[in-house]
């Protein structure tokens, strides 16, 4: 089930939030458990026999808990070796095995079939038997069962930690139905839902027509490449960006805040500011549970770099087992690498504006070539990618024009036909390019979801606030109004909704 069906929106999401506020009037404990038996119809929608991994998990790490808790020191370490171990075991089976035995069989990987969820919950879980081991807590069953399960995140993140929503599932004041959290919930739910539909959703047919190409041994030129690349970036970002946003809403919407996974990203003057930026969480537990176990910064700068290409080249595995990924994550690793260098070497004061410029341009750009790994189905489709966006790549002499809206500009005398042609090719338009500049302009200037609201994940209970940004979300009539406008044209393309992108990973 996706959060931008009409089945989720009209049925299922109504019928979860009115039962679990039902059912809390009896007891927390059977609340937390309706909500888990919710989330699990909402995970088995997808393929109902796969249900069976996320319940034998949740029984399982939570049993091993206890006996974490229960254990003296080393026998917890082994605990918890072992929990992690069985854990990525699990996950390895589905989602590597076929990866690993093409190596060894010298092919290209096929396409595992894993079940919905691992990797977001196989990292929960890592990191809740982590922390129960440093920090001995209360353990409770239903609280814990819907902690991991709980549908707002758990296909796509944010990745939670126990510390974030242990404590508010054990508070009573929670499980009240608060018309403010909901009034909020809702807003952001629905901006969020308007990234997905009417923004990200747009960009797919401009992106798969170059990346389709690429992959079948077309021909294409390097504006066609970037133009493709850029635009999957801003695809991916309104995707993602607009998945967490939802799920923060439907956190609300049962009174529980959710921790934020983005902060506008791409306004970030350098690849060290994205990725605390971008993926806010997934970032975050690299850096606790790989990064600095590795040792961090605390051995050098040699030894920093190699940790950091480590944890990021893991970073990219994690999120498909494909050389794609892997050239991905090695990317960042070393355009990490190289920022931490040029820090080191030129301080940390604040750059002339100029410099911020510069700086916002290479991180970007950096982010788009990385993002041709990211999207490609191969890494001989990525490199032929790469190879055009170098100026390696060119039009077929009888290339047509891809859409009829780019023969009305040349009709009108807009642009050449020759320049169509030519440069553009027949796999890149005019119109394209158009709505990647607006959307980048969107994603530059318009203030985030969470910046609108004034959203903070540390507060209990909801608490509108003025704010200076002129498109600060205000419970007005007005923005009421604006917002079911926004709603409607949502509604209006939901015939043609699609799966939001981080659901394969």
């Amino acid at each position: 089930m996706l959060f931008n069906s009409t089945e989720f929106i009209f049925v299922f999401l109504p019928l979860a939030v009115v039962l679990h506020f039902l059912v809390a009037r009896r007891s927390l404990a059977a609340a937390a458990i309706m909500t888990t038996i919710s989330s699990l119809c909402f995970y088995a929608w997808w393929k109902p026999p796969f249900v069976v991994l996320p319940v034998l998990s949740i029984l399982l790490n939570f049993w091993l808990a206890q006996k974490i808790q229960q254990a003296d020191k080393p026998s917890a370490r082994r605990l918890v070796i072992a929990g992690v171990t069985a854990n990525l075991l699990v996950l390895g089976y589905f989602k590597y095995f076929d990866f690993l035995l093409s190596i060894f069989e010298g092919r290209n990987p096929g396409v595992p079939d894993v079940p919905l969820a691992l990797s977001f919950t196989t990292f929960v879980q890592i990191a809740f038997l982590i922390e129960t081991s440093r920090q001995p807590t209360r353990l409770h069953m239903p609280t814990y069962a819907m902690f991991v399960s709980f549908f707002p995140h758990l296909i796509a993140g944010p990745i939670v930690r126990w510390n974030e929503l242990g404590p508010q599932l054990a508070e009573k004041i929670r499980y009240r139905v608060d018309w403010n959290n909901i009034a909020l919930g809702l807003t952001i739910f629905c901006l969020g839902l308007t990234k997905k539909v009417l923004l990200a959703d747009r960009m797919a047919p401009h992106v798969g027509l170059v990346f389709d190409a690429a992959a079948a041994g077309v021909p294409v030129t390097a504006a066609a490449a970037w133009g493709a690349s850029i635009a999957y970036s801003l695809q991916l970002y309104f995707d993602f960006s607009g998945y967490s946003d939802m799920a923060v809403g439907l956190g609300l919407l049962f009174n529980l805040r959710l921790p934020l996974n983005f902060a506008a990203p791409f306004r970030s003057t350098s690849i060290i500011d994205l990725w605390r930026r971008w993926h806010i969480t997934l970032s975050r537990f690299l850096r606790d549970f790989v990064y600095v176990p590795l040792g961090g910064n605390e051995a050098g700068p040699i030894r920093r770099s190699v940790n950091l290409f480590l944890t990021m080249l893991l970073g990219g595995l994690w999120h498909g087992a494909n050389w794609t990924f892997i050239a991905w994550g090695a990317l960042h690793g070393v355009a990490l690498t190289i920022n931490h260098a040029w820090r080191s070497l030129t301080g940390r004061r604040d750059p002339a504006w100029y410099g911020k410029l510069i700086g916002w341009f290479l991180t970007f750009m950096t982010f788009a070539v990385g993002m041709t790994f990211f999207r490609a189905p191969n890494f001989a489709t990525g490199w032929h990618m790469i190879e055009a966006m170098a100026g390696f790549g060119h039009a077929p002499a009888d290339a047509a024009l891809a859409v009829n809206t780019d023969a009305w500009i040349i009709s009108k005398g807009y642009v050449t036909e020759a320049f169509v042609r030519g440069w553009l090719g027949s796999h890149w338009t005019v119109v394209a390019s158009l709505i990647t500049a607006g959307m980048l302009a969107i994603a530059l200037f318009v203030p985030d979801t969470m910046e609108m609201v004034d959203y903070r994940e540390n507060e209990p209970h909801s608490n509108w606030r003025r704010s200076a940004w002129l498109f600060a979300w205000q419970p007005t009539p007005i923005r009421l109004a604006l917002l079911a406008v926004l709603f409607a044209l949502v509604f209006a393309n939901l015939n043609s909704f699609t799966e939001f992108l981080y659901y394969q990973f």
